[in-house]
């Protein structure tokens, strides 16, 4: 990290021109830089060790341990893929790999002309739901129509929230800070939890396909199962217990009585969801799997951080991604996605939410301090 490195032009997540093997793009985070360097004085400054002020040199040193505690969290991988390794992930999907799954799409505007719709990134969750020659399922425009869908419902909510808590100046500055690409602090706080909710509903997604409905032999064996785990150890589990018994003993009476001809359409009909199952969660996984081993391609994929802090005005972090190139949108089939004025700022707000609240320096303590 080069301190008197100087402030870039670039305010969103840019290509940077002149390479053809990989996909370079480059954000600043001033709002994020002047947090980092106030954060990083304040902690010097009162700091006091056996009644001594810290020395200049004691001070540096001690931010930078703040700011590599800060940056580490970028590369915690608590979880299978760190942080900075899912968002790249999603800005893969997002530049290009999203055309596996929706193709090259497009709307009429309401002067006749074509216009290209973005990629949301979230279109990863989709795959499995799209329909194959295997099972049916969802056509690409349904996918960016749920996704307008989304967030429609998104702009409502705050819209209506806006309205009732007289705060409508908070939503325009929010949006504001959405399309310029550098929303404050607070705004950071609030995409941050938009957008986590949008992901967790997503993160389902495959399971909302009618496959995943448990037949009527399945519930049974799933209630027989939650009644002999369910303890009785209070009065609120004894009476729950009974409840799973009784619709457990309904279920069981009704599978005893059915015919043979609709016990074997059973049998068949859960063979069925059990193989469209499958082919859905590889599908799902494949795209999955597919998308983090490109990643691997060591020579095109890096991420880096730089900071300058010399100064306030000046401070930001520079936030540097190289992705591996992928497949040109205009390879893939056009996508007519036949969208009301509605539909097309609720799909564009989504995608500019996933700009910002899909990055993790956006989720560092920096944004929530």
């Amino acid at each position: 990290m080069n301190p008197t490195e100087e402030k870039m032009a670039t305010d969103n997540i840019e290509p940077i021109s002149g390479q053809q093997t990989a996909i370079p793009l480059q954000r600043q985070w001033p709002q994020l830089g002047r947090e980092l360097y106030s954060l990083e004085r304040a902690l010097a400054a009162h700091f006091v060790t056996y009644g001594h002020t810290l020395s200049e040199n004691e001070k540096m040193e001690r931010a930078e341990r703040f700011r590599n505690r800060v940056f580490a969290q970028l590369y915690n991988d608590d979880e299978k893929y760190s942080p900075e390794t899912r968002h790249r992930a999603f800005l893969l999907v997002k530049h290009g790999k999203a055309g596996e799954i929706v193709g090259n799409p497009y709307f009429v505007d309401a002067y006749g002309q074509q216009q290209e719709l973005p990629y949301t990134g979230l279109e990863g969750y989709y795959a499995g739901s799209m329909r194959t020659s295997a099972y049916p399922g969802m056509e690409p425009e349904d996918v960016i129509q749920e996704e307008a869908h989304i967030g429609i419902e998104i702009l409502r909510t705050i819209k209506k929230h806006a309205i009732e808590r007289y705060t409508w100046a908070s939503f325009a500055k929010m949006k504001k800070g959405l399309e310029s690409g550098e929303p404050d602090i607070e705004d950071l706080k609030n995409i941050e939890i938009l957008w986590a909710e949008v992901v967790r509903r997503l993160h389902v997604r495959i399971y909302d396909n009618p496959e995943f409905e448990m037949t009527i032999t399945e519930q049974d064996e799933q209630l027989e199962k939650l009644v002999s785990v369910t303890p009785v150890r209070t009065e609120e589990e004894k009476a729950y217990k009974i409840v799973l018994q009784a619709e457990y003993e309904r279920l069981k009476t009704e599978i005893h009585n059915m015919s043979e001809e609709k016990k074997e359409h059973e049998r068949q009909e859960r063979k069925a969801r059990e193989r469209i199952r499958r082919e859905r969660l590889k599908a799902y996984n494949h795209f999955r799997d597919s998308t983090y081993a490109k990643l691997k391609e060591t020579r095109n994929s890096e991420y880096g951080i730089q900071v300058n802090d010399s100064q306030w005005t000046n401070a930001t972090i520079t936030e540097t991604i190289l992705l591996p190139k992928t497949q040109a949108r205009n390879d893939y089939t056009s996508t007519r996605v036949a969208l009301t004025p509605e539909q097309v700022e609720g799909y564009l707000f989504l995608t500019e939410l996933g700009d910002i609240g899909g990055d993790p320096l956006a989720r560092t303590v920096l944004s929530s301090t």
